[in-house]
């Protein structure tokens, strides 16, 4: 191996290393702490990765073994007794096939940037464009499909990574009718919904935030849409969801509501997808007007039913769900946790829509 071809190997490894935790972010999308740790290295292993592609110099190599040994070390505590400090990964998880993958290659990262003469014996210089390509694309597939998070997906739900694809076939109870319409709604949102990819876009058309920017996610509305009588329409969503980072909003998901009068139990939506797709509705948030005398969510109600002084109950009970555009481990189908969880017409520990029950 010459002295060219040992960073440019370590450069290849740390990227297809980061491409995995690229993808692990999005795959944790519900623990933010977790998903911003994974993306900010995924970013450092494929900009050292970079680097030792292109300038191989020692201050390269031992940049791209630090990076590397920071994620084999967090591997390692993740794995044994938990990061404490980062949400979602305070629990330990067992050994997956797909993370010991990651932690394989940042290995490999490690020791060609650092020991050549052992990385040698390896003959990684035989190597063909086509195998070291593979290493790269590799990873983040078996990432998308195969990674457990501590619950059942060998039915529903299924991590969604939009950019690998909609993993929706084979599930029971679920004709393929009912199969091909989901897709077609997930494809076509994904498509219209970018005319609002900028929210200050949306607030220039009419759309109106119902004020829960609060809970990570901020929901905006336009009246003519909740009253136009339309069933799924991409083209015009009752909401549209946008994740917020303090000023940052970015857009992940539309929700679409049925019409006035409609049941969780009406044909219209449990037909659509099968089981494939939880509809929920909230009767238990409370609204006040604000100064500008606009409605906006306050809360929820209290255990006997009650709203905070200042606030009302919402008495109109309209099914709704969401449609994600970016990653989400419970599908592209999943309902916002937390507060915008919502009720459903089966009990919690039966909901295909919520990831409360998984083990991170």
């Amino acid at each position: 191996m010459s002295d060219t071809d040992q960073p440019r190997l370590a450069g290849i490894f740390s990227i297809a290393s980061g491409l995995v935790h690229g993808v692990a972010a999005g795959l944790h999308a519900e623990h933010s702490t977790a998903a911003r740790s994974f993306a900010v290295l995924a970013i450092a292993q494929v900009v050292v990765g970079l680097a030792g592609l292109f300038k191989g110099d020692r201050r390269v190599r031992l940049l791209v073994a630090a990076v590397s040994a920071v994620s084999i070390g967090g591997w390692i505590v993740a794995k044994t007794v938990g990061i404490g400090f980062i949400a979602g990964l305070e629990t330990v998880e067992s050994v997956q096939a797909t993370d010991l993958l990651c932690a394989i290659l940042a290995a490999f990262a490690l020791a060609l940037a650092l020991a050549p003469k052992v990385a040698a014996g390896l003959n990684l210089e035989r190597l063909s464009a086509t195998g070291l390509a593979t290493l790269l694309v590799v990873p983040a597939m078996v990432t998308a499909s195969g990674h457990d998070h501590g619950s059942d997906t060998s039915s529903w739900p299924r991590p969604y990574f939009p950019g690998i694809g909609i993993d929706i076939e084979g599930v029971d109870g679920v004709s393929a009718e009912q199969e091909d319409r989901a897709r077609q709604l997930v494809l076509d949102t994904q498509r219209d919904l970018m005319r609002w990819s900028d929210y200050r876009v949306a607030v220039d058309e009419g759309w109106i935030s119902i004020g829960d920017e609060r809970t990570g996610y901020e929901h905006f509305v336009k009246p003519t849409t909740l009253i136009d009588g339309k069933f799924l329409d991409t083209t015009a969503p009752e909401s549209i969801v946008y994740k917020v980072y303090g000023e940052t909003r970015i857009l992940v998901s539309a929700m679409y509501m049925a019409n006035l009068g409609t049941t969780l139990e009406d044909l219209q939506l449990t037909d659509y997808a099968g089981p494939l797709m939880q509809w929920h509705i909230h009767d238990n948030l409370c609204w006040k007007l604000g100064d500008d005398m606009r409605p906006s969510i306050s809360g929820i109600t209290d255990e006997s039913g009650q709203c905070p002084e200042g606030s009302r109950r919402a008495t109109v009970e309209i099914p709704m769900v969401h449609v994600w555009v970016v990653p989400h481990p419970c599908g592209p189908f999943a309902a916002v946790e937390g507060l915008a969880e919502g009720q459903a017409a089966v009990p919690t520990d039966e909901r295909v829509d919520i990831c409360g029950s998984h083990s991170h």
